[in-house]
């Protein structure tokens, strides 16, 4: 019979799926419970709360409430359904009482995996009922994954039973290599190429390269500039989701990975994803990037802004070098770094402990 999973999950760019048929694949009964779209007093309190920050305090009663709701009704899931595991990404979604709760009527592991820092007591773009709740709910999971290393020791300090290191991973069924038209070429073949989120750091990078044939795409670009009245660059190509990020990946000779502030030594999804595609990788170095990559044979790293245009300028003259990176670096990624490997390794971790 096969053992049931619950895994409550932010929806987050298909990773939240990406993980659930992950664990379908090896044998897993899933469901997948994702936070509900936000109601319509939670949007109007956020919209008015950034533009007079003074006020949010006056709205955390709307946003307690719908959270409140909300955990009620996973705890009312998890009874019913009586699961074999608890899986829960992220977990600021999650209060301390309800895991408090899923311990008095669940026998299986409470588990979860942290996406980012565990720590979002400075982040003020966090409700006060969001920030504070995977800090606050650590003793009371079972099992801790997390994808940096550099919070291990942290998460243990804050009263963790058990932390281990899982790191992110690829679905190659939708990062994979696609047949591009002369179109294609046209449109997505940059010298470099960067695909993400605007931060600081990145930002900052970016500006850099403005005398390359850059092209940068993702949400929320423009609001970055135009919240700092500054004009948005012309390097910015717009959104990318789907193949056209496949696309980009393939038609630009360099693509960038620069990561979130929060990986101080842990990567993203973007450093496998790149490889996947059949892209050629340089990415920011962090430490952890030693324990699933040769580097300079499988993948490219940097560590400062005049690194990155020196080692830009080289690769862009060897283009036989660049083939041969990216083709061991997709070859590593398909053997040892896809969501299937990764839902192996948690099945592994908990053999003993599940039913």
């Amino acid at each position: 019979m096969k053992k049931t999973i619950i895994i409550s999950a932010p929806k987050f760019y298909g990773i939240d799926s990406d993980i659930k048929e992950s664990f379908e694949d090896v044998g897993f009964r899933t469901f997948l419970i994702s936070p509900r779209p936000l109601a319509i007093l939670e949007r109007v309190a956020n919209k008015i709360g950034n533009i007079l920050p003074i006020l949010k305090p006056v709205f955390n009663p709307i946003f307690k409430f719908y959270l409140v709701q909300e955990n009620r009704e996973l705890v009312s899931i998890a009874s019913k359904e009586e699961p074999d595991l608890l899986f829960i990404i992220k977990g600021d979604h999650i209060l301390p009482d309800t895991l408090k709760d899923m311990k008095k009527v669940l026998s299986c592991p409470v588990v979860s995996y942290v996406w980012d820092t565990p720590f979002y007591a400075d982040d003020n773009k966090q409700n006060k009922y969001r920030k504070y709740n995977l800090k606050n709910g650590i003793p009371w999971y079972d099992l801790i994954f997390v994808f940096d290393t550099a919070y291990i020791d942290e998460i243990r300090r804050h009263g963790a039973k058990e932390v281990k290191y899982l790191p992110l991973a690829t679905n190659p069924n939708r990062y994979k290599e696609i047949s591009l038209t002369e179109q294609d070429r046209r449109d997505y073949g940059y010298d470099v190429c960067f695909v993400g989120w605007p931060f600081e750091n990145r930002a900052e990078m970016l500006e850099g390269l403005r005398g390359y044939n850059l092209g940068v795409f993702g949400d929320s670009w423009m609001e970055y500039f135009i919240s700092r009245e500054q004009n948005v660059p012309s390097y910015y190509r717009g959104r990318a989701s789907g193949e056209v990020v496949n696309k980009i990946y393939l038609s630009s000779k360099i693509v960038l990975n620069i990561h979130h502030p929060h990986s101080r030594e842990g990567l993203n999804t973007r450093t496998f994803d790149i490889p996947a595609c059949g892209g050629f990788e340089m990415v920011d170095y962090k430490k952890d990037i030693e324990k699933h990559f040769e580097i300079d044979k499988e993948i490219v790293t940097f560590s400062n802004i005049d690194e990155l245009k020196s080692k830009i300028s080289f690769y862009l003259k060897n283009e036989d070098l660049r083939i041969a990176i990216s083709e061991r670096g997709k070859q590593r990624v398909l053997n040892e770094h896809t969501w299937a490997h990764r839902a192996i390794n948690v099945k592994s971790a908990l053999e003993g402990q599940m039913g």
